[in-house]
């Protein structure tokens, strides 16, 4: 990986750290990156609510007439998630456990399906040309995988890299039945977040490119989607200090 791409992110990353936290263009535009990051993740999964329905649903709590509920549960899980991981796990140092990764999923999955939220699945499954670990597996392949989160070797990463293989690692194991991406990129977030950078979007347009660099690592060459990550990455960072930047 390029290590000189990864210091452009690193000067912008400070470029953002140093936008004072009270600038309300700042928290203007972190608010509109919330809702557009919940629309993209769920749409990236098919679902069909717009950017506008989903502001609806989360700031009035009612739903949107003639439109699934199962759609708008998914709304309200990621909402949850977020708030969740917002409130508790960004600020804590220190490990991340695997219960937070079921108490993550509890949430993303809860409104939509409370048998499955919050545990480990107990079939196999087939994603595309990729079969995930056996179920009798899986709970084997998350102990090292949380290990692995929490080792000297993942925390020496550049953050970018190490959000970017969390994120295809826990794809990889597929632990759960349903809601796997949409766990997988929160917890890449959760990564960049604990590192000082701000929440990343994989936009919906974005999809094929996404599932191409997934299919790729599962290939063996995991490069394409942390360089993926890493525009994504930058793409936020352009995002933000655009528009917090004054024009006299």
């Amino acid at each position: 990986i390029d290590q000189r791409y990864f210091s452009i992110i690193d000067s912008k990353v400070k470029k953002v750290m140093s936008i004072p936290k009270g600038n309300s263009a700042l928290r203007r535009v972190m608010e509109e990156s919330y809702y557009h990051h919940i629309y993209h993740t769920v749409a990236i999964e098919g679902n069909t609510l717009t950017l506008s329905e989903i502001r609806h649903i989360i700031e009035t709590r009612y739903a949107v007439p003639g439109k699934s509920l199962e759609e708008q549960n998914e709304v309200i899980g990621m909402h949850a998630a977020m708030t969740y991981i917002n409130n508790t796990l960004v600020s804590r140092i220190g490990s991340v456990t695997t219960n937070d990764i079921l108490e993550i999923h509890r949430r993303v999955l809860g409104y939509v399906d409370p048998v499955e939220a919050g545990r480990f699945r107990t079939n196999q499954v087939f994603v595309g040309h990729h079969i995930p670990p056996h179920p009798k597996d899986v709970e084997k392949h998350m102990r090292e995988f949380v290990l692995w989160l929490n080792s000297d070797e993942a925390i020496s990463l550049h953050p970018v890299e190490f959000a970017a293989l969390a994120h295809y690692k826990l794809v990889y194991i597929h632990p759960f039945v349903d809601g796997n991406g949409r766990t997988s990129r929160l917890l890449m977030n959760v990564i960049l977040m604990q590192a000082g950078y701000p929440p990343v979007t994989i936009r919906k347009e974005q999809r094929s490119e996404y599932y191409h660099v997934l299919e790729l690592a599962n290939e063996g060459d995991v490069r394409p989607f942390i360089r993926f990550i890493a525009k994504c990455t930058e793409s936020t960072l352009d995002l933000l200090i655009i528009a917090t930047t004054e024009h006299p």
